[in-house]
């Protein structure tokens, strides 16, 4: 069995879950159930390191269904459609397409059989996509937690912080959202780019 964990692991469930940890840690803390000692975290040992990214692993893919839901919120609708209108519109002139916007995951895997290298190429900006969508979530939560301690202690640079943190969050779902659009255009240009090059060989 092949343990290497692959970039779309790594980028879109690893490193948001992370944060996930961070954010329930401190929603905890705010509670009184736990106490934060960021001391503790630079003496961990080889196995709990191991132990956090598997629990980073978990949440990430767990809390991945709120970050969808988060997306789509932001995204508008006909989204994919859209992208495939205005591909059309920048090369139907000169090449027919045919192809529907919810055909891109079995155009996906027609590019996996012809070049797997430019299939983890085009991977990677979905990771991308579904990374930041992710940490968009946690920053919510966390803009959450400062809200909350503000409640708690009436400190008002809590009330910056959480308003700091919404912001970052809602410039980032639009980040999602460009790296979704590069991921489906990608798909596009290359399907159309091998029918041009089977055309150019049957002439």
């Amino acid at each position: 069995m092949n343990l290497r964990l692959g970039i779309y692991e790594v980028f879109s469930r690893i490193v948001p879950g992370g944060l996930y940890i961070v954010a329930v840690a401190q929603f905890l803390s705010i509670l009184g159930v736990v106490t934060l000692d960021l001391q503790a975290f630079n003496n961990l040992s080889l196995a709990a390191s191991i132990g956090l990214v598997v629990v980073a692993y978990i949440l990430g893919g767990a809390f991945d269904i709120f970050s969808l839901a988060l997306f789509r919120l932001f995204k508008k609708k006909g989204f994919s459609e859209r992208a495939l209108t205005q591909f059309k519109k920048n090369y139907e002139d000169r090449w027919q397409i045919d192809f529907k916007d919810h055909d891109h995951l079995v155009l996906l895997a027609f590019i996996r059989t012809k070049n797997l290298e430019l299939a983890g190429e085009l991977d990677r900006h979905n990771a991308l996509s579904i990374m930041l969508r992710n940490v968009s979530l946690g920053l919510l939560l966390l803009a959450a937690n400062s809200l909350i301690q503000f409640l708690v202690s009436r400190n008002p640079i809590n009330i910056f912080i959480s308003l700091s943190m919404l912001v970052l969050s809602m410039l980032i779902i639009r980040e999602s959202i460009k790296f979704r659009g590069y991921f489906l255009n990608g798909i596009y240009e290359t399907i159309l780019a091998y029918r041009i090059d089977l055309e150019t060989a049957i002439k």
